[in-house]
């Protein structure tokens, strides 16, 4: 079977690495404001506080440092030994996308395709011709977008955050990938068929 997992807040803690970097940059602790998915809001910085972070983030390469979620990565190991193809969809640009594909090098998961659709971009057209039997994201518009591209098995990582947009009545709201797999993950996605 084929599974397709996005990276942040999914496989990677995003969120973690880049609240440091940005108490680092702004010298002071972000304790969360809100549950927004906006970071701005989250962490109730200005415009330019909010780029400077970034610019911090970016020049650090903090994309291949980010940590990883210790039981998402156990539960692709265990989808890889099953035999189950695992594809990771990101919405990053390409210097983003070669960090991120060695940060998964350093954790093993070489034989995990890595598909970038560019940071505005959606993963419509990728699930659509990947065709995977279950596809797990923290946000909901990429949710909707499996949906749409007929993805049997649909979960949404709650990641910490509000999803950024309205409940989809079917898809479930997990804290982590990681109680997805084994003989019950494979008995699930094929009965949700």
């Amino acid at each position: 079977m084929r599974i397709a997992i996005d990276a942040d807040q999914v496989l990677f803690d995003f969120d973690g690495a880049w609240r440091t970097t940005a108490e680092t940059v702004l010298n002071r602790e972000l304790p969360r404001k809100n549950g927004s998915y906006h970071l701005m809001s989250r962490y109730g910085l200005s415009v330019a506080e909010y780029h400077r972070c970034w610019a911090k983030f970016h020049a650090l390469e903090k994309w291949r440092h980010c940590p990883a979620i210790p039981d998402a990565v156990d539960a692709v190991r265990g989808w890889l030994d099953m035999g189950h193809e695992v594809f990771v969809i990101t919405a990053v640009d390409t210097p983003a996308r070669k960090l991120r594909q060695q940060a998964m090098d350093d954790l093993g998961l070489s034989r995990v395709c890595l598909m970038a659709v560019g940071s505005k971009g959606g993963k419509y057209h990728a699930l659509k011709g990947l065709r995977p039997g279950f596809f797990a994201d923290d946000l909901w518009k990429h949710c909707q977008e499996a949906i749409d591209a007929g993805v049997s098995h649909v979960v949404r990582v709650s990641g910490g955050h509000d999803g950024d947009g309205d409940l989809i009545p079917g898809v479930r709201v997990v804290d982590s990938i990681g109680g997805f797999y084994g003989e019950r993950f494979d008995r699930k996605v094929a009965n949700a068929r």
